[in-house]
């Protein structure tokens, strides 16, 4: 998938609120479907941030372990999803340097 090929933004974000919520419920599906629609984005931030092909693609399974967890034990984030999984990709690739 290319940039031009991407969903509009506003539909993202939509589309991964309503996946982080069912995924809270349990639905692995939906977290699946959040982490096809969020990962290219957050591998690529982690990519950025480590300049580490090899460190970011161990970070992004983390940053999902984390966030599938979080949403289980916890329910769904209070700010957007987007902005939630971007902020653990961050602490988690700042970390790691």
């Amino acid at each position: 998938m290319t940039i031009t090929e991407m969903p509009p933004a506003a539909t993202d974000d939509a589309d991964a609120d309503t996946l982080l919520t069912r995924a809270s419920a349990g639905d692995r599906d939906a977290f699946g479907a959040f982490y096809d629609l969020t990962a290219p984005r957050i591998h690529a931030v982690l990519l950025v941030l480590t300049r580490n092909a090899t460190r970011s693609a161990l970070l992004l399974e983390e940053v999902y372990v984390e966030a599938w967890e979080h949403v289980v034990a916890r329910g769904v984030p209070r700010c957007p999803a987007w902005e939630w999984v971007s902020l653990i990709a961050r602490r988690r690739a700042v970390a790691s340097i």
